[in-house]
């Protein structure tokens, strides 16, 4: 057989020419190869790209009943091939060949070693992490097949069924009698409009520590390479830092200042008090509270005071009935998040800071700065979102929500 032989006018970009070989010559295949071979020592060359071929898809056990449907009508593996120019003749000989092999022309098993689970311990192991025990450990899960495969043969099933454990989320505790609570109120509230809910004003009030609220840093260092290249976040581990409880109340499109709130001298702990809310109230409300619209605060003992209840009767001021153990309802909680995020933005230096008066007074000034410093647009969007707040409410039954 005369050997195959190939034009040397290769189109490649690192293809260097051999000064002593003419161009146009004929090659041998061979040649040709070991000069390839030679010019690209690397793996990323385009020549021989073009000849690496892409994996076949696997005939489906229709198209294999098709083409053994035309064998039997004396149809040849040429006819079939031009017909189905997709499938290489040397496939269509070995699916005439393999028919009889074959039970109803499906795949037969691959050769090498079986798998360690059962089909049965498999769909066992996804019942369980799907529906009976989704925070099941891994040796107990380990323990339902009765130990049959080893952690990493369990840690590959896993991730064949897309399975993966995620941090669970926090919610605060509710009862049956508080998630009844909070289905009724959404019921009661489920016909406010858009225009309801922009007359609505929502105060609360927040803790600011230092060091508390930073947003966890991602790098794409891996975690066994992070000590190695020092890339880590430092945090302190000297207990809680200085702090401060402030309160503030916002609209659609309005707010209040963020406000530090002092003890009542009066009171036997020095604490907040009907008197401390009272005062900031009759100082801040005006300002936030639209006529005839609505005020939201929390059941907390200093709001529920008789001087509290008397001084918005006194400012007419129509208060919202709100649920108790219900944060995931308050827009205002989404605020915090934010402003303590854009606080450590601001002023990186106050995380390592030492717990002095100083650095308190500098906690305070940068959290209102960040309170000021977050756009109106946000006010909006969540003030537009109590709707579906409501109807998420109703679904749960009064339980969680993703708010």
């Amino acid at each position: 057989m005369p050997c195959q032989r190939v034009l040397c006018t290769v189109g490649c970009n690192n293809f260097e020419h051999p000064p002593w070989l003419p161009r146009g010559h004929l090659l041998d295949l061979d040649t040709l190869l070991m000069l390839l071979f030679a010019s690209f020592p690397t793996k990323n060359n385009t020549f021989l790209k073009l000849f690496t071929m892409p994996p076949r898809k696997e005939l489906s056990p229709q198209m294999r009943s098709r083409i053994c449907e035309l064998h039997s009508l004396n149809w040849s593996a040429g006819r079939i091939h031009r017909k189905y120019l997709e499938i290489p003749i040397s496939t269509i000989r070995t699916t005439i060949r393999r028919e009889a092999l074959r039970d109803d022309n499906q795949t037969r098993p691959r050769s090498g070693r079986p798998h360690a689970l059962s089909e049965e311990q498999r769909d066992h192991v996804y019942d369980i992490i799907s529906h009976t025990n989704p925070q099941i450990k891994m040796r107990d899960l380990l323990r339902e097949v009765n130990d049959d495969c080893k952690k990493r043969c369990m840690q590959s099933l896993l991730r064949s069924m897309d399975k993966k454990k995620w941090l669970q989320k926090k919610r605060p505790f509710i009862t049956a009698k508080h998630a009844e609570a909070q289905l009724q109120w959404a019921i009661r509230h489920q016909a406010y409009t858009l225009n309801d809910w922009m007359r609505v004003s929502w105060s609360d009030e927040c803790i600011v520590e230092r060091g508390v609220g930073i947003k966890p840093i991602w790098t794409f260092t891996r975690p066994r390479d992070q000590i190695q290249e020092g890339d880590v976040q430092p945090v302190r581990c000297s207990g809680k830092g200085v702090k401060k409880m402030l309160w503030a109340a916002f609209g659609h499109n309005r707010r209040t200042g963020l406000i530090p709130l002092d003890g009542y001298p009066l009171a036997a702990r020095g604490g907040v008090t009907s008197w401390v809310i009272r005062a900031l109230y009759e100082a801040f409300l005006p300002e936030i509270v639209i006529e005839g619209g609505e005020f939201m605060h929390d059941g907390a003992g200093p709001h529920r005071g008789l001087i509290v209840r008397d001084i918005l009767q006194e400012m007419h001021i129509r208060v919202m009935e709100w649920p108790p153990y219900s944060p995931d309802l308050n827009p205002i909680e989404n605020l915090w998040a934010l402003m303590k995020a854009k606080l450590y933005r601001l002023h990186p230096e106050l995380e390592h800071a030492p717990d002095t008066d100083e650095t308190l007074d500098a906690l305070i000034r940068g959290a209102q700065e960040a309170w000021h410093n977050i756009d109106n647009g946000i006010l909006y969007r969540l003030a537009t979102t109590m709707g579906n707040r409501v109807e998420a409410v109703i679904e749960a039954k009064g339980w969680y929500t993703k708010y």
